[in-house]
């Protein structure tokens, strides 16, 4: 599973990484942001996620801006290090359950974040938008 974030002028599928700013893998980071960017999906009738494809222009790009902003006030009061729930692994047979955790950092998280700010300051100056490309 990744999801990759492209400044582009429409939601072509990329031909090249060249304009690719962000990616996430199935792991804490982008499970974390999960629940705010489906607020942003829930807004915009626009799903965000691994196996989906997206395109961000206009006003919708301040949705983000929102996004990083709850996301900050949210981790404000976390460790410096977190483990973020990803998934849930069930064993046949043995009926077994065991839930799946991944590390999460909160200074690489506001290094996404920052990336992020970066790319939509691009993308409105530029009149472009942002590409969620999924798996």
């Amino acid at each position: 599973m990744a999801l990759d974030l492209y400044l582009q002028t429409d939601a072509s599928l990329p031909t090249t990484l060249e304009n690719r700013f962000l990616s996430f893998e199935d792991d804490g980071y982008f499970w974390f942001l999960y629940p705010f960017l489906q607020n942003i999906s829930k807004q915009t009738n626009k799903e965000i996620g691994p196996c989906e494809d997206s395109f961000f222009h206009g006003q919708d790009l301040d949705l983000f801006n929102q996004m990083i902003e709850q996301v900050r006030k949210e981790i404000a009061s976390k460790p410096v290090i977190w483990e973020e729930y990803i998934g849930t692994v069930i064993f046949k047979g043995e009926r077994k359950v065991k839930k799946i955790y991944s590390s999460v950092e909160k200074c690489e998280l506001e290094m996404l974040l920052l990336k992020l700010e970066k790319a939509l300051k691009k993308a409105k100056s530029r009149n472009i938008g942002i590409f969620f490309f999924g798996d």
